[in-house]
Protein backbone atom coordinates (compact mmCIF):
# COMPACT_ATOMS: atom_id res chain seq x y z
CA UNK A 1 0.00 0.00 0.00
CA UNK A 2 1.49 3.18 -1.25
CA UNK A 3 2.04 6.17 1.77
CA UNK A 4 -0.66 8.03 0.35
CA UNK A 5 -3.44 5.04 0.03
CA UNK A 6 -2.65 4.38 3.71
CA UNK A 7 -3.11 8.24 4.71
CA UNK A 8 -6.17 8.53 2.86
CA UNK A 9 -7.36 5.01 4.68
CA UNK A 10 -6.21 6.36 7.94
CA UNK A 11 -8.47 9.14 7.41
CA UNK A 12 -11.40 7.04 6.03
CA UNK A 13 -11.21 4.87 9.38
CA UNK A 14 -10.73 7.78 12.11
CA UNK A 15 -13.54 9.66 10.86
CA UNK A 16 -17.01 8.90 12.95
CA UNK A 17 -18.76 9.87 9.43
CA UNK A 18 -19.53 9.51 6.09
CA UNK A 19 -17.57 11.46 4.48
CA UNK A 20 -17.33 12.89 1.12
CA UNK A 21 -13.42 12.20 -1.60
CA UNK A 22 -13.22 16.36 -1.13
CA UNK A 23 -13.44 15.97 2.74
CA UNK A 24 -11.29 13.16 2.79
CA UNK A 25 -9.02 14.66 0.66
CA UNK A 26 -8.85 18.09 2.90
CA UNK A 27 -8.61 15.93 5.74
CA UNK A 28 -5.43 14.03 4.58
CA UNK A 29 -3.57 16.82 2.89
CA UNK A 30 -3.00 18.32 6.56
CA UNK A 31 -0.63 15.63 7.02
CA UNK A 32 0.72 14.43 3.61
CA UNK A 33 0.43 18.43 1.68
CA UNK A 34 1.82 17.36 -1.60
CA UNK A 35 -1.35 15.02 -1.99
CA UNK A 36 -3.51 15.65 -5.19
CA UNK A 37 -6.75 15.89 -5.28
CA UNK A 38 -6.37 12.92 -8.68
CA UNK A 39 -4.43 10.72 -5.85
CA UNK A 40 -7.55 10.47 -3.70
CA UNK A 41 -10.30 10.09 -6.47
CA UNK A 42 -8.12 7.23 -7.76
CA UNK A 43 -7.12 5.36 -4.72
CA UNK A 44 -11.04 5.67 -3.05
CA UNK A 45 -12.15 4.20 -6.59
CA UNK A 46 -9.44 1.37 -6.17
CA UNK A 47 -9.99 1.14 -2.43
CA UNK A 48 -13.50 0.60 -3.07
CA UNK A 49 -13.25 -1.91 -5.38
CA UNK A 50 -10.59 -4.07 -3.51
CA UNK A 51 -13.05 -4.16 -0.64
CA UNK A 52 -11.78 -1.74 2.01
CA UNK A 53 -14.23 1.08 2.01
CA UNK A 54 -17.60 1.13 0.69
CA UNK A 55 -19.00 4.30 -2.24
CA UNK A 56 -22.52 5.62 -1.08
CA UNK A 57 -24.39 7.23 -3.67
CA UNK A 58 -27.53 9.61 -2.57
CA UNK A 59 -29.05 11.15 -5.59
CA UNK A 60 -28.18 14.78 -5.68
CA UNK A 61 -25.09 14.91 -3.29
CA UNK A 62 -21.20 13.76 -3.83
CA UNK A 63 -20.25 10.12 -2.96
CA UNK A 64 -19.59 9.11 0.61
CA UNK A 65 -17.09 6.64 1.81
CA UNK A 66 -18.01 4.68 4.22
CA UNK A 67 -15.78 2.47 6.57
CA UNK A 68 -17.86 -0.33 7.23
CA UNK A 69 -18.06 -2.53 4.39
CA UNK A 70 -20.58 -5.28 6.00
CA UNK A 71 -24.26 -5.61 4.64
CA UNK A 72 -25.78 -2.34 5.76
CA UNK A 73 -27.93 -0.05 4.58
CA UNK A 74 -27.93 4.17 5.10
CA UNK A 75 -30.40 6.66 6.51
CA UNK A 76 -29.85 9.92 4.53
CA UNK A 77 -31.27 13.10 6.98
CA UNK A 78 -32.63 15.33 3.27
CA UNK A 79 -32.57 18.19 5.69
CA UNK A 80 -29.19 18.43 7.55
CA UNK A 81 -27.35 16.02 5.28
CA UNK A 82 -26.43 13.60 8.12
CA UNK A 83 -26.50 9.72 7.26
CA UNK A 84 -25.84 7.28 9.47
CA UNK A 85 -26.01 3.67 9.34
CA UNK A 86 -29.11 1.50 9.46
CA UNK A 87 -28.87 -2.56 10.10
CA UNK A 88 -31.57 -4.18 8.77
CA UNK A 89 -30.87 -7.67 8.19
CA UNK A 90 -34.48 -9.15 7.94
CA UNK A 91 -34.38 -7.34 4.84
CA UNK A 92 -32.41 -9.78 3.14
CA UNK A 93 -33.82 -12.92 5.01
CA UNK A 94 -37.37 -11.72 3.84
CA UNK A 95 -36.58 -11.30 -0.12
CA UNK A 96 -34.92 -14.34 0.24
CA UNK A 97 -37.76 -16.62 2.00
CA UNK A 98 -40.60 -14.55 1.38
CA UNK A 99 -40.01 -13.95 -2.52
CA UNK A 100 -37.34 -17.08 -3.55
CA UNK A 101 -34.54 -14.66 -4.57
CA UNK A 102 -31.32 -14.44 -4.47
CA UNK A 103 -29.77 -11.11 -3.09
CA UNK A 104 -26.46 -10.76 -4.73
CA UNK A 105 -26.13 -6.91 -3.77
CA UNK A 106 -28.31 -4.69 -2.07
CA UNK A 107 -27.96 -0.35 -1.25
CA UNK A 108 -30.83 0.92 0.55
CA UNK A 109 -30.74 4.83 1.71
CA UNK A 110 -33.93 5.89 3.16
CA UNK A 111 -34.61 9.74 3.02
CA UNK A 112 -35.99 10.16 6.56
CA UNK A 113 -35.87 13.79 8.98
CA UNK A 114 -33.21 12.99 11.92
CA UNK A 115 -34.89 13.44 15.18
CA UNK A 116 -33.21 16.69 15.44
CA UNK A 117 -34.83 18.40 12.45
CA UNK A 118 -37.88 16.34 12.65
CA UNK A 119 -38.48 18.68 16.54
CA UNK A 120 -37.15 21.69 14.60
CA UNK A 121 -39.96 21.23 11.53
CA UNK A 122 -42.64 19.29 13.05
CA UNK A 123 -44.26 22.94 14.30
CA UNK A 124 -43.98 24.30 10.88
CA UNK A 125 -45.47 21.06 9.30
CA UNK A 126 -48.46 21.42 12.17
CA UNK A 127 -49.03 24.68 10.95
CA UNK A 128 -49.03 23.85 7.40
CA UNK A 129 -51.69 21.39 7.57
CA UNK A 130 -53.62 23.01 9.76
CA UNK A 131 -53.96 26.12 7.41
CA UNK A 132 -54.43 24.26 4.45
CA UNK A 133 -57.34 21.65 6.16
CA UNK A 134 -56.22 18.74 4.55
CA UNK A 135 -55.81 15.94 6.48
CA UNK A 136 -52.36 14.85 7.34
CA UNK A 137 -51.94 12.02 4.57
CA UNK A 138 -51.98 14.63 2.07
CA UNK A 139 -49.47 17.18 3.67
CA UNK A 140 -46.91 14.85 4.94
CA UNK A 141 -44.79 16.13 1.65
CA UNK A 142 -44.87 19.49 2.31
CA UNK A 143 -41.41 19.88 3.92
Amino acid sequence: MTRQRAQIFQVIMESPRHMTADEIFETARVQMPGLARATVYRNLGLMVRDGQVRRVRIAGEPDRFDRVVEAHEHIHCPRCGSLEDLRVPWIRERLENELGLKVVSMSLNVEALCSRCAREVSPSICREREASGLPEDQTSNMN
